[in-house]
């Protein structure tokens, strides 16, 4: 390593190469470091330079069907209406779990507004969005022994990740086994950022005569952890269209029972060798839905391994039951907590 340059390695192999602190795009010594990096592994150095490009951008890649040369501009329009739908509402349910908005929050709308559209793909009717991922806030210095804790979930990641889970969950619950949606079915949906007006708009692009699917994949944003178990693509075929339009009129049904559930990553995990309790925090909005909100609770000590491989994994948990506000500090769940991975909601367990 020098003042001019930088030693690159590749993790788990020998590759090495040093690479100039100073590169220009669009220049043979750019396409060369390009062509270096990506030998080892062969990927396309295109590949590559997007990655680099695109570290602080979640993608989602709103695809429908690519036989043909052409696509009705209207339809289209209708396909990136329906994408920018179902961002803002899943903006708005990432802070709360809820089977109908009745108002968006102002701070998903902020967010959903900063997605922007890329450059169509050669090939393939592909409307890139790109969702940029600010620089992770650093968890607080721990003052105590026995506490664990990782970087907490940037807003933004929340929007796509509840977005992502939303679909692969209508998917595994309704869609797969073919089964007519009810409101019980549809509960894990819901648990995972599902809402009537996220289902409207994919009911909306299906409707479209040319449109025979509607696929959504994600590749997650380098500069913030992302877990191996996050969705990277849903499709949904038009033949699902009024599975997807029955689903969004359950959820727009009043319901008696409101729901009371946490969901969200675990960021901090604290527990005395030997007591019979410790306490973790979900970074998930308490009931004032604070930008910020996070959730601290009881769990019994035998949870607590699984209970780190699940932080350190970025798996996304749910918790169910009531929630008391203190001032000045985060709101506390009441009773004794336990969590459960939110894939287990799509095996049955409520």
């Amino acid at each position: 390593m020098s003042d001019r340059a930088s030693l690159w390695t590749l993790p788990g192999s020998s590759a090495e190469l040093y690479v100039p602190n100073s590169l220009r795009r669009d220049t043979l010594e750019w396409d060369g470091v390009l062509e270096r990096i990506a030998a080892p592994t062969k990927e396309n150095p295109r590949d590559i330079e997007r990655a680099i490009e695109y570290k602080n951008y979640d993608f989602m890649r709103f695809r429908v069907n690519a036989s043909g040369d052409s696509i009705p501009l209207e339809s289209a329009a209708t396909v990136i209406n329906s994408a920018f739908g179902m961002i803002r509402a899943a903006a708005t349910a990432s802070r709360r779990p809820t089977q109908s908005i009745k108002n968006y929050t102002k701070a998903g709308d902020k967010i959903a507004a900063q997605a922007r559209l890329g450059h169509t793909e050669v090939g393939s009717f592909v409307f890139p969005v790109l969702l940029h991922i600010d620089q992770p806030e650093p968890p607080e210095q721990p003052a105590l022994e026995g506490v664990d804790q990782v970087v907490p979930e940037s807003d933004e990641r929340r929007v796509t990740r509840t977005l992502a889970q939303s679909l692969d969950a209508f998917e595994r619950q309704i869609i797969k086994p073919g089964i007519e949606p009810t409101r019980r079915a549809l509960l894990p949906v819901v648990y995972a950022g599902g809402t009537k007006e996220l289902l409207s708009k994919v009911a909306t692009a299906l409707t479209e005569p040319d449109i025979s699917f509607l696929e959504t994949s994600f590749a997650w944003a380098g500069a913030e952890p992302a877990s191996q178990n996050l969705p990277r693509a849903v499709a949904i075929p038009t033949e699902a269209r009024q599975l997807v339009t029955s689903s969004a009129h359950i959820l727009a049904e009043s319901n008696p029972d409101p729901i009371r559930v946490l969901v969200g990553p675990i960021i901090r995990i604290e527990h005395v060798k030997g007591e019979l309790f410790g306490e973790i925090v979900i970074q998930a909005p308490g009931p004032s839905g604070g930008r910020k909100s996070r959730v601290e609770m009881q769990v019994r000590a035998e949870q607590l391994g699984v209970l780190h491989e699940w932080m350190h994994g970025g798996t996304t948990v749910v918790v169910q039951g009531k929630v008391q506000t203190r001032t000045g500090r985060y709101a506390f769940f009441e009773g004794i907590a336990e969590p459960q991975p939110l894939s287990a909601t799509l095996e049955g367990v409520e």
